[in-house]
Formats: C-alpha cells, sequence, structure tokens
C-alpha cells in the first residue's frame, strides 16, 4: 500500500513540475509581447555630472496609476511596460530642484528617451516643462508604422473596417486574387514585403487573432473588431525584434481600449440603402419595367444595411478600476436582382427555317 501511496506521490510531484514548466515556457512569449511601452534615459546636472538615486515617477494622466523608480550609479533609469496613453514625468533628488515634464504620449511598442538635467536649488522650487517631448526613436531599428487612435477616428473607413489602414503603410500590398467563400477567408488580406498573405500575426493585448486560415481576424462576413474597441495598433513589417514569432510578414500589435477617469461615449448608425446607391450597371430590370409601361418601377431592387452600435466607458472606483464597454451591429438585407428572361420550351423547340 505505501508503495503505491509513494509511487502516486511522486507521479503528482512530476505531473505538477511538467505543468509548471508548460506554464512558465507559454508565459515567457506572451509577457514579451503586452501591447506596453517604455520610458528610459539619464539624469544629470547642469555640469553635466551624473546624478545617482533620483526619483522617477510616470504617473498616467488617464488613469491616475503611477510607477517609480530611482536611477542607478550611473544616472539611468528604465520604467518597462507601462500601459499606453499620456503621462507625466517627475524627477526629484536630494539638493535639486523637482522637475516635471508634463504631456508625454506613449505609444504601443515605444521606447521613449527623456533624459533630464536638474537644477541645484531647494525641494520647494520646481521646474515644470509643458508640452509634448520630442522624441526620436534611438533604440530600435525595426520598420513599420503606427494607427493612432486619431486616425482610426479621423480616416474614412468603408465598412468600418481597421485592417483597411494597414494598407497605408509601406510594403504592404492588398491581394486582390484569393476567392471569398467564408470560413475564414473574409476581410482584407495583404501582403507584407512580398511574404505570402497568410505570413502576417495578429496580436490583441498580447493574444494571436489569426481566423482558421490565418488570414486576419475577420468574421465569415467580413467583419473585424468594432472600431470603438481599439485605441491604436503598430504595424511592423521589417526587422522586428525576437520577442515576436510565428510568421515572417508583418506583426500587428492592436491594444484594445479601456475606461479612464471620466466618463465618455459615443453612439452611432450608418445607413445604405437602394435610394442612395447606384444602379447596377447589369440590372436591366429598370429599364425593362419602363419599357413595360407596368408602372411603380425601381430603380434599384431592395437592399437595406444598417451598421449601428455604441461604446460607454469610466471610473468604477477613480484611479484604481475602469471599465469599458462595445457593441456594434449590422444588419443587411443583400440585393435580389430579377430573374432573367429565358426562352420557353416551346421557344427552344423552334429552328430557323433557312431561305433559299
Amino acid at each position: 500500500m505505501s508503495r503505491v501511496f509513494g509511487g502516486a506521490r511522486w507521479g503528482s510531484r512530476i505531473a505538477v513540475f511538467a505543468l509548471g514548466l508548460l506554464v512558465s515556457v507559454v508565459a515567457v512569449p506572451v509577457f514579451a509581447q503586452l501591447p506596453t511601452a517604455t520610458i528610459l534615459g539619464t539624469v544629470k546636472d547642469s555640469s553635466d555630472a551624473l546624478v545617482p538615486g533620483a526619483s522617477v515617477t510616470a504617473q498616467n494622466s488617464e488613469t491616475g496609476a503611477s510607477r517609480s523608480i530611482s536611477t542607478d550609479e550611473t544616472g539611468a533609469y528604465r520604467l518597462a511596460a507601462l500601459p499606453v496613453g499620456h503621462y507625466d514625468m517627475r524627477v526629484e533628488s536630494s539638493g535639486f530642484k523637482p522637475t516635471t515634464q508634463k504631456g508625454l504620449v506613449l505609444d504601443v511598442g515605444e521606447e521613449a528617451v527623456l533624459n533630464f538635467t536638474l537644477e541645484v536649488g531647494s525641494t520647494l522650487q520646481e521646474v515644470v516643462v509643458t508640452g509634448e517631448a520630442p522624441l526620436v526613436n534611438t533604440t530600435t531599428a525595426s520598420l513599420g508604422g503606427l494607427v493612432s487612435e486619431k486616425k482610426i477616428v479621423d480616416l474614412p473607413l468603408n465598412g468600418r473596417n481597421f485592417l483597411d489602414l494597414v494598407l497605408l503603410q509601406p510594403g504592404v500590398s492588398q491581394d486582390v486574387v484569393v476567392v471569398h467563400l467564408g470560413g475564414g477567408g473574409e476581410g482584407t488580406t495583404y501582403s507584407s514585403n512580398g511574404a505570402p498573405i497568410i505570413s502576417n500575426n495578429f496580436l490583441l493585448d498580447g493574444t494571436p487573432t489569426q481566423n482558421v486560415l490565418g488570414y486576419n481576424g475577420a468574421s465569415a462576413v467580413g467583419t473585424t473588431l468594432g472600431l470603438d474597441g481599439i485605441r491604436e495598433y503598430k504595424v511592423i513589417t521589417n526587422a522586428f525584434s525576437a520577442e515576436y514569432g510565428m510568421n515572417m510578414g508583418s506583426q500587428m500589435t492592436i491594444v484594445s481600449k479601456g475606461g479612464t477617469n471620466q466618463f465618455h461615449g459615443d453612439v452611432f448608425e450608418y445607413l445604405r440603402n437602394r435610394v442612395l446607391d447606384a444602379r447596377n450597371f447589369f440590372d436591366t430590370s429598370y429599364g425593362q419595367c419602363l419599357a413595360s409601361n407596368s408602372g411603380n418601377c425601381k430603380r434599384n431592387p431592395p437592399y437595406e444595411r444598417n451598421n449601428f452600435g455604441g461604446a460607454f466607458g469610466g471610473p468604477i472606483r477613480k484611479d484604481k478600476t475602469f471599465f469599458w464597454g462595445v457593441y456594434e451591429g449590422l444588419r443587411q438585407a443583400p440585393r435580389a436582382f430579377p430573374p432573367r428572361a429565358w426562352p420557353t420550351g416551346r421557344a427552344r423547340s423552334l429552328r430557323a427555317t433557312p431561305t433559299v
């Protein structure tokens, strides 16, 4: 009995160890691909000497969340895994005036380099710099582009498909050869720098969202995630770092939108019908109706498309917990062209009589 119990105990230990190893291995790449950003830099005084032990604090002006760190012996600091958004930076050190930088905007996947120069003085005095800090990417050689929240809101999108904005990036070309038969083949498909159309990786908050065929994350009817649920996304088309993988074409990192300390939301409705649409060139029913003088002729067949929805969010507990909800609906009754006039059986049986 003890042998069986001991064997079961060792078996349980091995199973727990294997499960823990699997979780740790799987968690490493997921953590590396989170939709976050980094702020790094150095702190010096007015004589260009390094300032170790200075306190650097980054506070999100939208949610009130803050992170602090102290500079090392070389005066350097690094705040990693920060949620994207607007930040205020504050640097404090004994014997120097506190310095605050306001209006820093962090985009997904960005490594913002922000250096500070402290002035000698009392801690009761403060230096405040307002306005967005000019940032130049000096930490990565990756190629790609950012589709910001402003672009998503301002640029026209037929069908509210956010994937269409990927086509604005250099090296990306839309594929028009794929026959869309549903079941994972719908939506916008594209090639990045000549790679196959199934070589693009789509990450929503670090989670892959490709469909069964690997083209994109569109549904069977071609719709994608609602625009009001996306804050921004970045498309990396070349020379991406080792934290990305799975595909060789491009990497899309999407950041979902979340609530803030302010309540806000929106509603929308887009309508298309036969009155607003042009007549199909190959639809001859309107002309046939006019020729027959049957009356009540419609220029277009019946057609209705309603794309509607809304979003709302805000704080549950200020500076602590937030919510954001999105709904987007599509109701479409596709136009049905009237059947064409085909020869009757008697007409098909008649044969032309040759004349002499």
